[in-house]
């Protein structure tokens, strides 16, 4: 499986609706794709002080590469993509996008228990 993450630094300019129609946009044309597994899309929230610039982010899970690669063409066939470039701070400079394998994903449950340890005090 595949889990293609893309980070968008968006303008100040552009308001809470169009993003939420975009990130829309992006969840149907995934969903048009057969052999996609999940999407999740939207603000960063508070926490780690560390976006780099970065306002927002979206994951998408695929079966495979190729189910990736039809998601990428749909982008262009509905010129959300282009949108994106528009959007986005210095073009595709504020976006950052990459993809990992997450066949060997890892669960709670999959980890060995914790041995207890205690001691005389």
């Amino acid at each position: 499986m595949l889990r293609h993450i893309v980070l968008l630094q968006i303008g100040d300019q552009v308001g809470a609706a169009e993003i939420a129609s975009l990130i829309d946009e992006l969840a149907a044309v995934a969903f048009e794709i057969p052999r996609i597994v999940a999407f999740a899309g939207g603000a960063k929230t508070q926490g780690s002080g560390l976006s780099q610039g970065f306002t927002h982010a979206l994951t998408i899970d695929f079966i495979d590469e190729t189910a990736r690669d039809a998601y990428l063409s749909g982008l262009d066939k509905d010129d959300v993509g282009r949108r994106i470039s528009e959007m986005t701070v210095g073009g595709l400079g504020g976006v950052l996008a990459m993809n990992i394998d997450i066949s060997d994903m890892k669960f709670p449950d999959d980890m060995p228990p914790k041995k207890l340890q205690a001691k005389w005090v």
